[in-house]
């Protein structure tokens, strides 16, 4: 397989991934879904401390790149803060946040990624400190 298909592929299966994701209702089963993509432990446990934190979220990719075993996703993170995140207890707020991820794909696994946000503009939305004037 050459660079370019490998690179379909993979975006394929991070789509395929956000998508699956995307369809789950409630905490319980997200972790198993998760780990039907990837092992990476660190990487579980922080999706499932933003799931915790916003049960309803969904990302909505807008653009994807690939080149290789790396694809970058950016677009959109939706949700209601509805447990605590980085010390700040359920608002109850709505958030809509960019969002940018980084995954390394092996043999159609994640074997890492780094999800990149704003979180001034979290805090922002979620009212734990004032927008700059």
């Amino acid at each position: 397989m050459d660079n370019l298909e490998k690179a379909e592929r993979n975006k394929k299966l991070i789509l395929r991934y956000s998508t699956t994701l995307n369809s789950i209702v409630g905490v319980e089963k997200y972790e198993e879904a998760i780990r039907k993509f990837t092992d990476n432990e660190g990487y579980v446990r922080t999706v499932m401390t933003v799931r915790n934190a916003f049960p309803d979220y969904s990302i909505f990719i807008e653009d994807i790149t690939a080149e290789g075993d790396f694809v970058i996703a950016h677009g959109l993170m939706r949700g209601t803060h509805m447990g605590d995140i980085f010390g700040v207890p359920a608002t109850f707020r709505k958030v809509e946040l960019p969002l940018m991820v980084k995954y390394h794909v092996v043999n159609d696994r994640i074997i890492n990624a780094w999800p990149m946000t704003d979180n001034m503009e979290l805090f922002e939305q979620l009212g734990a400190i004032s927008k700059p004037t």
